[in-house]
Parts: structure tokens; sequence; C-alpha cells
């Protein structure tokens, strides 16, 4: 599996943050762990090359196999549709032991299901709460009891080639006016000035809209939205997404309404590499696919999201959980199962290791940046130093928002792009959808923000 599909912070939240992101869970009752497991473990991997397959095999499948009395048996899927086949197989009741999810949002559904073991037990004897960052746990717990375990997560962030924007004498915007400057002038010599659409996955707008919300609406409000202190028909998320209709009505968003829908993510990062695509707003694990698409991968360049609004700071960092894993509740040896999860995504070295051959997302372990092998590259190394540093972190969607909320939240928005719903009309049925999650309990808790630490 590709452990960073979406994406964060693998050193310690300090000062502020800390107090901030840090959470409490109850322990519950569970599933019975067995000490590790002696069975056969199915698994199911997508990767974006051959390459980090190879490596994924080699450190986790391959040393779990020798150093354990279980072992894993690894089918490899598509990575664009490895959420949907997981989706239809534990729907059938045909799931491997281990279920992917893309974040916490679809993990929850799946234990609220049953289709997924409670992972109280495992979690107390690999010491999970202990390994893992606070806000992140605290995600992993569905009605007071672990169901998962985050393995990967990153940040959006605005990606750019070096080279072009040395060319024509730009720097990585922190505001709205430098952003949209430096998108008019793409326009002007016939770039596509943001990089965007969602052919092959639907989902791709999610990454757009967490990137907006975050820069445009803050994190503060958006905590207020997923505590039910606010609505998101509130104006500041009515102009954020009228911020959004206007880059499509200019035919600066992934070229217009039209090739929206004929785009996908890998066009937009080959556009970076060939000069094309002037700024595209996406997640951290696309360090992985820069670094296999530019031909001279140091061209590359990432900065944290601009300010959208004079009401936002820049640089924020929407925290995300690309990938979560569960244990299904039909798994022939969930002790086993669970003995593999911890070899992938509770060790900081093994873990770290992989990040330095690949480029993936590590977990949300806590560690500190000189648990960094010198071959990981200066660039992810500067992310998740900076990260933890800030204390203007946000909420990516897919690992914040509950799950039919969510799912509005993709599917509706491409009535957005082709003018079939105003943003208020949209906004309006992403309310209603919340607030029938909220009032059942079915949200998920996030992180206070860090700027009301201590309020």
């Amino acid at each position: 599996m590709r452990i960073t599909k979406r994406a964060l912070v693998p050193v310690s939240f300090v000062a502020a943050a800390t107090v901030a992101l840090a959470g409490c869970v109850s322990s519950g009752g569970g599933s019975s762990s067995d000490a590790s497991g002696t069975g056969e473990v199915t698994y199911w991997g997508a990767f974006y090359a051959p390459t980090t397959e190879e490596a994924f095999q080699e450190i986790f499948v391959d040393g779990f196999n020798a150093e354990s009395d279980a072992s894993v048996d690894m089918e490899v899927k598509e990575l664009t549709t490895i959420g949907q086949l997981t989706d239809t197989a534990v729907s059938a009741g045909q799931a491997p032991d281990i279920v992917y999810s893309d974040g916490p949002t679809s993990a929850s559904d799946f234990a609220r299901a049953d289709r997924t073991v409670s992972l109280d037990d495992y979690a107390q004897e690999y010491g999970w709460e202990d390994k893992f960052l606070p806000w992140a746990y605290e995600l992993s717990t569905v009605d007071g009891e672990v169901s998962s375990v985050p393995a990967s997560y990153g940040s959006m962030a605005l990606f750019y080639n070096t080279e072009v924007f040395e060319e024509h004498g730009w720097t990585p915007p922190t505001t709205l006016a430098e952003f949209e400057q430096i998108a008019q002038e793409a326009d002007e010599a016939g770039m596509v000035p943001i990089g965007g659409g969602n052919a092959g996955y639907q989902g791709m707008s999610e990454w757009l809209l967490t990137s907006v919300f975050n820069a445009a609406v803050g994190p503060e409000k958006l905590y207020d939205a997923l505590t039910g202190e606010a609505s998101f028909t509130d104006p500041e998320f009515v102009s954020a997404i009228e911020l959004i209709e206007s880059w499509i009505d200019k035919g600066w968003l992934a070229g217009g309404s039209e090739s929206y829908f004929t785009t996908d993510d890998t066009a937009n990062v080959t556009g970076l590499a060939n000069g094309t695509t002037a700024m595209y707003m996406t997640g951290t694990w696309t360090f992985n696919s820069l670094g296999e698409v530019f031909e001279d991968p140091s061209q590359w360049g990432w900065s944290p999201l601009p300010s959208l609004s004079d009401d936002v700071e820049p640089g924020v960092f929407p925290l995300a959980i690309g990938t979560q894993l569960s244990v299904s509740t039909d798994a022939a040896d969930p002790a086993a199962a669970a003995s593999f999860i911890d070899y992938v995504a509770g060790d900081v070295d093994r873990a770290l290791s992989y990040t330095a051959r690949t480029g993936e997302n590590p977990p949300p372990l806590q560690m500190s940046a000189d648990q960094f092998p010198e071959d990981v590259d200066e660039r992810t190394v500067q992310l998740y130093t900076d990260i933890p540093e800030s204390t203007n972190v946000g909420y990516a969607t897919w690992t914040f928002f509950p799950p039919k909320t969510n799912a509005y939240l993709i599917s509706e928005f491409d009535k957005v792009v082709t003018g079939d719903a105003t943003a208020e009309e949209y906004l309006a049925g992403m309310q209603d959808s919340f607030d029938k999650e909220f009032d059942a309990g079915t949200t998920l808790v996030p992180f206070t923000p860090p700027s009301r630490a201590g309020q």
C-alpha cells in the first residue's frame, strides 16, 4: 500500500502546539490480543512506482516475515482504485485482514458499521498512545475505543518549478494578491496558472478545498464549524468557494471548467516539470511523484500555503492523515494483523528508512529531527521540521470531516465547477449533511487551534 496517499509531522509539537494538540483517550474493552499471532495475514498494497513497491516489500513485508512467527501475503492493487476496492470488499465481507482507509473519516465509518475490530488491547500492548502524536491517536478512536492506526501523515503545500519561478522573477506567494499576480502573469505567458482537476479520482477536489478552506477561512473558523459553533454557510466559507469560482471563470484553475474534469494528478505534476503549469496546491505525498517526474529532481520546490484572505495568517499547515489501517472483523488472526500494523507504523527508524528510499510521508510518530537519516531529501526534513514549530496548523477534510459530509463535499463540488450550483447552495447542502452527523454523534474530534491554547 502507498503509505502516504494523502497525508503529517514526525516531530513532537512544541510549546503551545503541544498543549493544543494533546488529547486524552479512554481505554475501553475490545478484542483480545494473543502475543503477536502466528497466522497468515492478507494485505492489499498500492504504489506510485515500482521502486516504491520494492522498498515496501523489502522493508516491511520481507522484514516482518523474517522476524515474526506470523507471515504477510501482500496483493498489489491499483493506487487510484484501492479505496473503492476496499469499500466494496468490506461491504461484501471479503476484505483482506488489514483494511485500508485513506484517513480517519472512512476508518470511522468501517468501525461504526462493525466491519473492523476494536484495537484497544493491541494499543496497550504496543504502546501506541505514547508512540503517536496526540491529535493523530485521538482521531484513531471511535466512541472511546481505538479502531485504527495512522500509517502516514503530511500536509498541503504549494508546489512549483524553481527554474520557472526564477525565469519569471517570481517568489513563492504569501498573500492572495501575490498568488493572483503570479496566476495572471502565468496566464499571459500561456501557462496553466493553478493546477487542479479530478479526472480519474474525484477526491482530488478535496485537496483543493482543503487548501482553500484552511488558507481563506482559517483554522479557527474551521474548528468552530467542526464543533457546531459556526456554520459552513457563514460568509467566510461562501467567499472561499466564490474565490475558486473566480479562478475557474478566468480559466486559471486547471485551464477552466471543461479541462477540470479531464486533468488528473499526473498531468498537474508533469505540467510543473515541463513548465506548462505554474503552481499546484496539493498534498505532501506529491514529494514522491515529483522526484519521479522531474528530469532534474532538484528543480521542484514547495512552500507553505499563502494566505488567501486578510483574516488568515500565511503559511497554514492543514494536518492530514494519509493512510489509516484497521483489522477486519473477518480476520483469521487479528493479533497477527495488529502486529504487522505496528511493524509498518510503529517504529521510527523503520518508517524513516522507507521515507529515505521513497519520499513517502512517514507515520505521525513522536520523533525528533535528528532521527532522520542523512539520505532523506532536505525538502522532506524541512517540512517535518517546520510543521512542529508552527502554531498555524489546520484541518484536512478527509481527516477531520465526518464521512457523509466529506462524501458530499467531494461529489457535489462538480456542480460548482460546472456552474450548476452556487456557493450558497453547495454550502447549504454541506451544512445539512454535517448537522445530521453532528446530531447523531458521528463527527470526529478536532484538536483545539494552538492560537486558543490556554483559553
